[in-house]
Formats: C-alpha cells, sequence, structure tokens
C-alpha cells in the first residue's frame, strides 16, 4: 500500500511558468530530437532498424509522450506512436520483445515497458497490461536460467514499479508474489540506504587506471562498478518503496531519510545534486553531477513521496527541480551537460578531476561525453507535473509540490477542479481557485516546507488557522465555485554549511550562486545543435560574511522562468575578493581555510542557482571585524 495515490497524467494540467517551460522544451531539442540524432531516429532499432535498439529511445519516450500530451503536440505524440506500435508488434510467444540484436537484454525491456504503461495512462488500451503480464512471466521464467547482471540487476526497481502499476490496474494477485521473486535477483539497494557502503569517492574504492580495460560486463566481480554509479543509486532509491509496496515489513520511509541524509553528508551538495562523475564522487564543489541523475532522482523522490507521504522528499523535489535541473540546460533547451559542478567557474574541454568521465564532460552541446543524458533529459520536466497533486483516500487531495497547475479528478462521491495559481518558488504566495466541487466532503492537504516558519492561510480573504499534520495544513472547507485559499510561506535568508565548512546561500526552496557574467564561445555546429564552451568575465574569487541578513530583490518573471539576463529575483551581500583563490586549470583552486581577508568590503550579487551556468554556490567565509577581533581577546 502507498500513503499517497499517484493521479493519473491526464489529471493534472501545467500552468503559468510551468507551461512555459515546457513549451520551450519542444522548441528545444525535445522536439527535434527524432528529425536530426540518428539514436532516436527512423532508422531505431525501436522501429525495426538498424540503430540503437538499446536505452536510448525508451528514455527519449519517456518524457516525449508525456510532454507531447501535456502541450496538445499531435505531431510528436504520432512520433512515439509509431515506437510504441512496433514495440507491441515486437512481442513473441515467450513474452520478450524489441530489437532481436539487444534480445538479450533485460534492461532495455524494463525502461520501454515503463514508457508502454506511461502511455497507458492517456489512452487505457488493455492490450498493454496484457503485453506487460506476458512480460512479467517471461522474466520469471527467464531470471532462473539466465539472472540478471550489471544494469539489469541494479534496475530491477524500474521493473518493479511497473510491476505495482499493473497490479494497482488489475489487481491481479499472482503480480505480487511474482515481484517478491524478481526483486530477490536485485541489488539490494535497501541495504545501500540503511548504511551506505560507500562514504568516500568511489577512487577509494576502485582505482579507473587499473581496471578500466577489464572487460566493463565483469567488472562486478572485482569492483563495486555498477553499486557506486550515480544513475544506478538515483534509480535504486526507488527500492524500498517498492519493497513496502509488495509486502515487505520495512520503514521505508526511516531508510529513506537515512539513505539520503547519508548521501548528502558524504556526497551531497547545495543544489540537491549527489555528486558523481559517473561514479559517486565525494563532496568537492569541484566534481561533477550527471544529468541522467538529476532526472532520475527527481522521478525517484515522487515515488517515494507518494509511498511514504513524507513531506521531506517532496522538498528535495523542489530543490533538485529549481536548482539543479534548469542549470545544467541552456535557456533554449538546445545545449545541456553531461556533468554540472556547484562551483563552475570555467566550461571547456579539459581534464577535470573526473573519476571516469571525458574531457567535454562539462561543456554544453548535443551529446557531451556519452548520448545517455542526451536521450534522458527530455522526462525530468513533464513528469515533474505528475509529482504536484496526489490524492490520499476518496475524499482527500495532496497538494505536495508547487507549481502553477490544475488538477481536475474524481474523489468519492464527485469530482473537483483546482487551479493552483502561483510564481513560486519565485515567490511566496499560492493561490487555490476551486473551480468545481461535487464532493459532499473534501479536505485539502497543502504542504509546508520544513525552510518555512509562519505559514499563513486566508479563506476567502479571511484568515484561519488549520492544523498541522506530519508536515501539512489539514484544510477542511464547504468548498463551491469561485472559493479561493491563499497560502504564503514566508522566505528568509537562510546559510547552509558544506564542503570544508563552505558557505550555501538559501532562500525559501531556492539556492543561489554568484552572478558571474558569462561569455558563450561556440566550438561546434551539427545540424543546428551547437556546443559551447562557457567563460567569466567578472570576478568569481568572492568569500561572504557570514550571518549578513543580506537583500532580497525582486524582478519581473518572464517567459524564461530561469533566465540569466531576467533573473525573476537576487540576493545582495557584503563579500570580498580572495586573491589567493585562483583559477586552477578550468576550475577553481582549493576553498580558502582562512576566515578573514585583506580587502574593502562590497555588496556582492547571487542569483537564483538554476539562472547560472557558471556559479560558486559554495563559498569561503569570513565574519565582521568587531567579532574576530572579540575572539583574538
Amino acid at each position: 500500500m502507498t500513503a499517497f495515490k499517484k493521479l493519473n497524467l491526464t489529471e493534472i494540467v501545467p500552468k503559468g511558468w510551468l507551461r512555459d517551460q515546457l513549451e520551450i522544451q519542444m522548441k528545444g531539442l525535445s522536439g527535434q530530437l527524432y528529425y536530426k540524432w540518428d539514436s532516436v531516429g527512423s532508422y531505431s532499432g525501436w522501429l525495426g532498424g538498424t540503430g540503437d535498439g538499446w536505452e536510448r529511445v525508451p528514455y527519449y519516450l519517456d518524457g516525449l509522450i508525456p510532454l507531447s500530451y501535456y502541450l496538445g503536440d499531435q505531431e510528436h505524440m504520432e512520433i512515439c506512436q509509431k515506437f510504441l506500435t512496433w514495440t507491441l508488434n515486437s512481442q513473441t510467444q515467450d513474452g520478450n520483445f524489441g530489437p532481436v540484436v539487444t534480445k538479450n537484454d533485460y534492461w532495455s525491456r524494463y525502461c520501454m515497458l515503463k514508457v508502454l504503461l506511461l502511455y497507458h495512462e492517456i489512452c487505457q488500451d488493455p492490450r498493454i497490461l496484457e503485453f506487460a503480464c506476458r512480460y512479467f512471466r517471461y522474466v520469471l521464467q527467464e531470471f532462473p536460467r539466465r539472472p540478471p547482471e550489471n544494469w539489469s540487476k541494479a534496475r530491477i526497481p524500474e521493473l518493479l514499479l511497473c510491476m505495482k502499476y499493473v497490479y494497482e490496474q488489475t489487481k491481479q494477485e499472482w503480480i505480487v508474489e511474482a515481484a517478491r521473486k524478481i526483486d530477490s535477483y536485485s541489488l539490494d539497494w535497501v541495504s545501500f540506504m540503511e548504511v551506505l557502503p560507500f562514504p568516500r569517492p568511489s577512487g577509494y574504492y576502485m582505482n579507473w587506471d587499473s581496471i578500466k580495460d577489464y572487460n566493463h560486463s565483469r567488472l562486478d566481480e572485482i569492483v563495486p562498478f555498477h553499486a557506486t554509479h550515480i544513475v544506478n543509486v538515483t534509480m535504486g532509491l526507488k527500492h524500498p518503496a517498492m519493497r513496502a509496496f509488495f509486502g515487505e515489513k520495512l520503514n521505508a520511509r526511516e531508510i529513506n531519510r537515512k539513505g539520503l541524509e547519508q548521501l548528502d553528508r558524504f556526497h551531497g551538495t547545495p543544489s540537491g545534486c549527489i555528486n558523481g562523475d559517473e561514479h559517486l564522487s565525494g563532496r568537492d564543489p569541484r566534481q561533477g553531477a550527471e544529468l541522467c541523475s538529476v532526472a532520475e532522482c527527481m522521478f525517484s523522490l515522487a515515488v517515494m513521496l507518494e509511498q511514504s507521504g513524507d513531506p521531506q522528499m517532496a522538498d528535495r523535489l523542489e530543490r533538485l527541480a529549481y536548482n539543479a535541473l534548469p542549470a545544467t540546460i541552456t535557456e533554449d533547451f538546445m545545449a545541456h551537460q553531461y556533468l554540472q559542478q556547484a562551483n563552475q567557474v570555467q566550461v571547456d574541454v579539459r581534464k577535470r578531476p573526473w573519476y571516469n568521465n571525458r574531457d567535454d564532460a562539462s561543456i554544453f552541446g548535443l551529446e557531451p561525453n556519452f548520448g545517455c543524458c542526451t536521450a534522458n533529459m527530455h522526462q525530468a520536466w513533464p513528469k515533474f507535473v505528475n509529482a504536484l497533486w496526489y490524492r490520499r483516500d476518496e475524499n482527500t487531495l495532496v497538494s505536495s509540490v508547487f507549481a502553477p497547475s490544475e488538477v481536475c479528478t474524481q474523489l468519492g462521491d464527485g469530482s473537483v477542479k483546482i487551479e493552483l495559481e502561483t510564481a513560486y518558488p519565485f515567490r511566496d504566495r499560492l493561490v487555490y481557485h476551486i473551480h468545481q466541487n461535487t464532493c459532499k466532503k473534501l479536505t485539502l492537504l497543502l504542504r509546508v516546507p520544513q525552510w518555512c516558519h509562519g505559514a499563513a492561510v486566508k479563506y476567502n480573504g479571511e484568515p484561519r488557522k488549520y492544523p498541522l499534520e506530519d508536515g501539512f495544513l489539514r484544510v477542511e472547507e464547504s468548498f463551491r465555485p469561485g472559493d479561493t485559499l491563499e497560502m504564503v510561506l514566508p522566505m528568509e535568508i537562510t546559510y547552509s554549511n558544506w564542503y570544508e565548512n563552505s558557505l550555501a546561500v538559501e532562500r525559501g526552496p531556492l539556492v543561489y550562486g554568484l552572478d558571474i557574467k558569462e561569455r558563450f564561445q561556440q566550438v561546434r555546429e551539427v545540424c543546428g545543435f551547437k556546443d559551447y564552451h562557457v567563460y567569466a568575465e567578472s570576478p568569481w574569487n568572492y568569500a561572504l560574511r557570514k550571518g549578513a541578513e543580506g537583500k532580497w530583490e525582486e524582478r519581473p518573471l518572464t517567459g524564461v522562468p530561469f533566465s540569466h539576463s531576467g533573473a525573476p529575483c537576487a540576493i545582495y551581500l557584503p563579500g570580498k575578493l580572495v586573491p589567493q583563490w585562483e583559477l586552477q586549470n578550468g576550475n577553481t583552486s582549493d576553498l580558502p581555510a582562512e576566515r578573514s581577508f585583506e580587502g574593502a568590503e562590497q555588496m556582492v550579487r547571487l542569483i537564483p542557482y538554476g539562472c547560472t551556468k557558471l556559479r560558486i554556490s559554495e563559498f569561503p567565509w569570513y565574519e565582521e571585524e568587531q567579532k574576530q577581533q572579540e575572539e583574538r581577546i
């Protein structure tokens, strides 16, 4: 069972700036790849051609399907349907399916099955559920003879998620027992989250230079290759939720929190990223975090939120979506990075301290380092929409993650249609418009984020007090069409400590980064897709005065929500230039350890992390002179 119930993707409509963001995405890479990138084009193995027949098309469709639906884009939905029709017709008598050249691979089938079931939410075609059940039976028969290895072993929680959906749709009890048997073949991510086995960067456990020439399919026999792989880790986060759903007695909420706290402590960054330049790589802000891991972690957090009802999962989901995700993709959605850095002051092709990624992994382009992110990035925003609202029971609707949207769903004995009007996360005001309610009883649960103190609510303009239960305000009113419910979540400038006791600046769900003047330099163009280096044209080596109150500035929200030049808000804080903190082979040198710096203090401008392509987000710091003198005395 789950604490919340995921709504069908057709029941939630993106509005406002979120709709703008999806339109930008479709005009960019998402809408153009099929025509210009052969990995997902008309020669694909998933259309019976000679092209790629592994994970790239399933990855791409996982985002393109909901994106096309939300935008009413028939052209791109028909592209999706070509792949789905071919896939449905490819199933063999034993239940396997897909391109013949990869017929022995399980992982790519988990991924495509997830896509088919996503499409089922739209079309309700019963053939898809029958297709899925035949594949489940195939796997049950095949695993004992040919156990899953490598990606297929590490990513079994994705298959369990498919089984969860089919069980919820059909209530076939054999699926529960089948899921438990299949789970026994999985890499054990539950134990991984209970006690993190890799608190150090992966280089401590695996010397890449000494193993890179081994057969990669056999690496798990000698080193923890797949257990430290960052995308496997972020997919594996949903494993406790899957085990709990299929009846194992465990406290998934507690395991989720413990696992994420450990990953934060040893590999985390202020934006919510888990550092992994292919493999877990520690907290140093010069290490990289992969775009695929951002997208997959967002989706896992949504699954964890549904299963546990834990508002902390919603807090984390917002942190990733509103900071890490937009920061690593250009504003026009035409180029992306494979890796982003928390402290990123130069982007170009050169040797950096990645564990085993290529020298071009941090440039913005079509296919830096490897094409998995080019295919997989498209799911992040569209599937984020489906995490905005949940149902708790027949009478209760949950506003779990905040973005402008509309929900229209059946609840118990009636139907409900509510629109959330907001410029959150850039502003603190949320207004719920009740457009329809035919339910005899309707309860709304409104999340109060952990960072918020003093949430204020008005019902039809009148201040109200509602009980706070497990991080949610419980609102029970006789809701009528035309009613409004307004919630204000006061946002204060706060500080948090990170690598080497560095300082991050936050306000509400947004992390702030130094506003660096960025110069994009085009280095290549193919079929209209451009690769860029990015260079700083203003100083970046600032320390901030710890504890300063700072000044927050509101600016207009434009049609490009996460714009650098049009950033919708900024923070001004006192700081000092630190000349000894220098550029070193395209990265910052080590964070200064001292807490006193010479030079004049000046006001330093910070903008939302998601609006930056170059940034400092983990700052050295100093204290005001009077306090330093008192400590010396």
